[in-house]
């Protein structure tokens, strides 16, 4: 699921906001341009993916407005309805990727997530020769599932991805039938992954 979730992500980052529930700041607003359209979490996991799966929704019609659970109506519904200034368990919160484990990972000397205010998604990655890329999804805590999404974009389907995650002791963890993941919270994103931060 989050697979999936993560290969939307990368390929739809290159969403603008349209206002409302999930609605996405413009790329060029947030430094969120070139290289980072595609290396969002969710977009890395729908491409390792490359289908649809019970955790995994892509398709040219999907992503729009904020992720909900999927094969659930009434959560679907309440997806339209939900405040994307809601804080969660995650709002506010930086990980650093310690272990991410999906067929063809990408290559990353750093990767980082930052569950930024307005249900923001966002994935730092530096590269082995010290580029940093980010790209932006949004993102909705449903009981115990993380929802991450993004809407399609011109040629860019949109996705949808579930994933379980849980919180112990400062690790996070993320899990689906297709991907995994455990992250370790820091402070804050180094200096070095900042260079290209810009606020929403």
């Amino acid at each position: 699921m989050i697979l999936t979730l993560m290969a939307a992500a990368v390929l739809l980052a290159g969403c603008e906001s349209e206002g409302g529930a999930g609605g996405f700041v413009k790329e060029h607003q947030t430094g969120l341009i070139g290289a980072g359209i595609g290396a969002g979490i969710g977009a890395l996991a729908g491409r390792a993916v490359g289908r649809n799966t019970s955790s995994t929704l892509i398709g040219a019609a999907v992503g729009g407005g904020i992720g909900y659970l999927l094969g659930n109506t009434q959560d679907k519904k309440r997806a339209e309805r939900y405040d994307p200034a809601t804080q969660t368990a995650l709002t506010g919160t930086e990980w650093r990727v310690q272990r991410l484990n999906m067929p063809n990972p990408p290559t990353y000397r750093d990767m980082y997530l930052s569950f930024e205010p307005n249900s923001q998604l966002v994935t730092t990655q530096v590269l082995p020769d010290g580029k940093v890329i980010r790209a932006a999804e949004t993102y909705r805590i449903a009981e115990d599932k993380l929802i991450i999404n993004r809407p399609a974009e011109g040629n860019q389907p949109g996705y949808v991805v579930n994933a379980n995650y849980a919180m112990k002791d400062g690790t996070l963890t993320i899990t689906s039938p297709e991907f995994d993941a455990t992250l370790q919270k820091v402070d804050h994103v180094p200096t070095q992954a900042q260079a290209s931060r810009t606020p929403f």
